[in-house]
């Protein structure tokens, strides 16, 4: 009856991690390590009673309190509850859970509580690559508060079982011990965030770089050594899926007189002003270069030649509706297109040969048409 309950069957399928973030599965690991180190510290205790070092309360409160702690932080790690909070690994409030606990066994400890003063250097430890140097002193002075309130509460009630100018002595010691960790744990923790600025930073120059690389400086569309490289990749995948796609090659009409009679500032505009309009004309899938000086090189993948000469017209017509306001508005530009569709097993040198010879044909026909050669 039970494993056909609705709430027994989502119990036995709960997963322990989140499947859809990997950096909330990275905090409840680190959380179950710190699991780990409250069961080394119980075990610490057990033995320290065992030598007779160590009452018993503490042990049976650490079986009730460090189990308390870690289910409640996983329901907040697991729930995303802590999402909500500046730091979602919740640093800061782990390690003061676990200064208290170890405030609640230092005031059950007997001899061995100046060796179980290093507990604190511990703590600190979790938090010296996430917490800054405020932060460090503050729950450096959070450590030190509570192992004063533990001194005060000897004082009031076992100041017969306790020598207090060896606890006020340890707490001296105590403070010095963890300012300068502070010190030092907020200084590995700023060079830590440094280095993560300045890998960042070198992993955005490096895609800049390699963007300059792939990229026309002028017209900002492909180079041509990318290009060819996007053409093999479509001539491979052709080859696999038989997955055909049209080449279309495009020339400006008269560029040179627009250079020789405006110079080579407006040559440049009308390069820009032509590669927006094609960009702004091709789908999403399709990818577009420059070949050479005033022609490009247009690649309309998954198309064939008839699908393709409807795009192909589409980028003519826009072009040639292109305006240039500082040109004046009788300037205008046309261009003249060759459109291939690239064979199965052929060597891609010999599809833009067609396109380039399909151009030839428009020009000698009157430019500003497309010409296609099968």
């Amino acid at each position: 009856m039970t494993k056909h309950n609705p709430f027994w069957k989502a119990l036995i399928h709960f997963p322990i991690f989140p499947v859809d973030n990997a950096k909330q599965v990275l905090r409840i690991r680190r959380l179950f390590m710190a699991s780990t180190a409250y069961l080394l510290c119980i075990i610490v205790a057990y033995c320290s009673y065992l030598a007779g070092m160590m009452e018993w309360q503490a042990i049976a409160g650490f079986l009730i309190i460090i189990p308390v702690i870690n289910i409640v932080l996983y329901i907040v790690f697991r729930t995303g509850f802590n999402l909500r909070m500046a730091d979602p690994s919740l640093t800061a409030i782990q390690m003061c859970a676990g200064i208290l606990v170890a405030m609640y066994g230092l005031y059950f400890a007997n001899e061995s509580r100046g060796v179980l003063l290093l507990v604190y250097v511990i703590i600190l430890l979790f938090g010296i690559f996430r917490l800054n140097y405020r932060s460090f002193l503050l729950i450096s002075l959070f450590a030190l508060l509570t192992y004063g309130v533990d001194i005060v509460l000897l004082h009031y009630f076992r100041a017969q079982k306790v020598n207090l100018h060896i606890e006020y002595l340890q707490l001296v010691v105590l403070a010095f011990v963890l300012v300068a960790f502070s010190v030092l744990g907020g200084y590995i923790s700023a060079l830590r965030q440094n280095l993560s600025i300045s890998r960042s930073g070198l992993e955005k120059s490096i895609a800049t770089i390699r963007e300059l690389s792939i990229r026309d400086e002028l017209t900002y569309v492909y180079n041509r050594r990318h290009l060819m490289d996007l053409l093999e990749y479509e001539k491979n995948r052709a080859l696999r899926g038989g997955e055909l796609f049209s080449i279309v090659m495009l020339d400006i009409d008269n560029f040179k007189e627009v250079n020789d009679q405006h110079g080579h500032l407006v040559g440049d505009k009308v390069l820009r002003t032509v590669t927006n309009a094609i960009c702004h004309a091709l789908r999403s899938t399709d990818f577009c270069g420059r070949y050479g000086g005033d022609e490009f090189l247009l690649v309309l993948t998954q198309t064939d030649i008839k699908e393709a000469m409807i795009c192909a017209e589409r980028v003519r017509s826009d072009i040639e509706q292109s305006l240039f306001p500082d040109l004046g508005e009788d300037f205008k530009i046309t261009v003249s297109l060759g459109l291939t569709e690239y064979h199965v097993q052929e060597d891609i040198g010999k599809s833009i040969a067609r396109a380039d010879d399909a151009v030839y044909r428009a020009k000698k026909a009157g430019r500003n048409r497309l010409e296609l050669v099968a």
